[in-house]
């Protein structure tokens, strides 16, 4: 039985027709980005690798929103440039976090009262600075119970900072899409039914 030709699944090329591999994706990258003289490496080498793994992960298969290859490219780095060091700084921080001890987790704010009769120089009355010499002090130390830490731990770790950064390249590719079969007419006659109809 003969088999229709199929036409490309899709109008325009998928992420990893565009980037079959990191290296293609890092060596574009190196290359654009070096047009940002602002700020000529906005993500660390190894944040660089896991986002296009993490890109080709979530939309790997998906069709670009571009025909032409260069812009669609041009929208990734500009996306990187505006949100990649956020995301790689807040995903620094949840690993900072993460790591705390409970006795860190539990250390609460420290309120610090000094009274000066003769400090050692004359203070301003617009000075935010504290006085080198003190009379007397009192301090209000606070400590958080467990479930306060862990309350606060879990709001910091709940919110998922990758899943954010890359909800920002979604716009980036098609949003309806279907495969789609191109048949061959001869005559206004299918030629791959007449075929098959034959070999019955």
């Amino acid at each position: 039985m003969l088999k229709p030709w199929y036409a490309p699944k899709y109008g325009n090329l998928t992420f990893c027709q565009v980037w079959e591999s990191y290296d293609e994706f890092k060596a574009d990258y190196d290359e654009a980005i070096a047009y940002f003289a602002q700020n000529p490496a906005p993500l660390k080498a190894n944040s660089v690798m896991t986002l296009f793994f993490l890109l080709y992960a979530k939309y790997g298969n998906n069709p670009i929103a571009n025909s032409d290859v260069n812009q669609f490219k041009y929208k990734v780095w500009a996306t990187i440039y505006a949100y990649g060091p956020m995301w790689e700084k807040k995903v620094e921080i949840q690993d900072t976090v993460r790591a705390l001890p409970e006795a860190d987790l539990l250390v609460g704010s420290k309120q610090i009262y000094n009274h000066a009769f003769n400090p050692s120089t004359t203070p301003s009355t617009e000075t935010l600075e504290e006085l080198p010499f003190i009379n007397d002090q009192n301090t209000a130390q606070h400590k958080k119970s467990k479930m306060e830490a862990y309350s606060l731990l879990w709001e910091l770790l709940h919110a998922n900072a990758t899943e954010e950064f890359l909800r920002q390249f979604k716009k980036l590719f098609s949003i309806a899409v279907g495969a789609q079969c191109v048949p061959f007419y001869i005559d206004d006659e299918d030629i791959f039914a007449h075929n098959e109809e034959e070999e019955i």
